[in-house]
């Protein structure tokens, strides 16, 4: 078998919702890779018609409460006071745990669709490509895995949970040969250094966005004008990465572009042994 001199491509597509980002997951078919997807979201539709044998998932939901844990919640947030909740601890916080479930999936992929078991992500060639889709409810999950149903947060539970999320995403951009792909929704942060804005991605506080993109090789950003779907590399006021896509606006939709262009590079789409 044949190694690829070079790991496969890290990238992060970034967009409002309903500009396409999941259904773009189909187009690493077209490119010769089998998506693995770890969705945090009910998005698994979009994809449903696609043959089990091309494209494997696990659905994680974010948060495994109920009615009556959300009406515990409710009912301790009408009786205490801000200082109070904030000294509680939840008790319950074990069953919390959809984060460790997560990196459990990672470290052995177990379809939903075919419930076959396909190991783990850091042992693949670069023929598959590990997805999460998405960011938002990965941060979600670190929080509730710090804090349990506590409503309240204070500032070392946001620097905890981010540091898991920042702990696992750079794992998986520099420790697997396979391709990686994180699906994000997008935030507008202020730029310190000139006083502006720019677009990027969402996720728990403002000193976890910029860090989490430092080892991706491609920042794309996903739009929607009307009925065309579109992706920029070269937005203005967004922090994008063009290292296998053209540094561009009005790219198409499709990662066939970031794969020939990866191939052109040296890179071998490689069997997974």
């Amino acid at each position: 078998m044949t190694k690829s001199p070079i790991p496969a491509p890290k990238v992060i597509l970034m967009g409002p919702s309903g500009t396409g980002k999941t259904h773009s997951i189909r187009t690493l078919i077209d490119a010769g890779i089998t998506p693995f997807v770890i969705f945090t979201e009910p998005g698994m539709e979009v994809l449903s018609d696609v043959p089990v044998e091309k494209l494997h998932w696990k659905y994680i939901p974010p948060a495994a409460t109920n009615l009556q844990s959300i009406l515990d919640i409710a009912t301790k947030v009408n009786k205490f006071t801000f200082e109070m909740l904030t000294k509680m601890t939840d008790a319950d916080r074990a069953k919390y745990n959809q984060f460790l479930e997560v990196i459990n999936t990672c470290n052995n992929f177990i379809c939903d669709r075919d419930g076959k078991s396909y190991g783990s992500a850091d042992s693949w060639g670069t023929n598959r490509w590990l997805v999460f889709d998405s960011l938002t409810g990965l941060g979600k999950m670190a929080m509730s895995l710090v804090v349990g149903g506590k409503p309240t947060k204070s500032m070392p539970d946001w620097g905890l949970a981010q540091d898991m999320i920042r702990k696992l995403i750079d794992y998986e951009t520099t420790n697997m040969r396979a391709g990686f792909l994180l699906i994000a929704h997008i935030a507008r942060e202020r730029d310190e250094v000139t006083g502006g804005t720019y677009v990027t991605i969402n996720t728990l506080g403002q000193k976890l966005a910029p860090e989490l993109p430092l080892f991706f090789s491609d920042v794309i950003l996903a739009r929607r004008e009307g009925d065309k779907f579109t992706w920029s590399a070269a937005e203005t006021g967004a922090d994008t990465k063009a290292r296998n896509v053209p540094l561009a606006a009005n790219l198409k939709p499709s990662f066939v572009q970031l794969i020939d262009t990866w191939k052109k590079k040296g890179g071998i789409i490689e069997e997974t042994e």
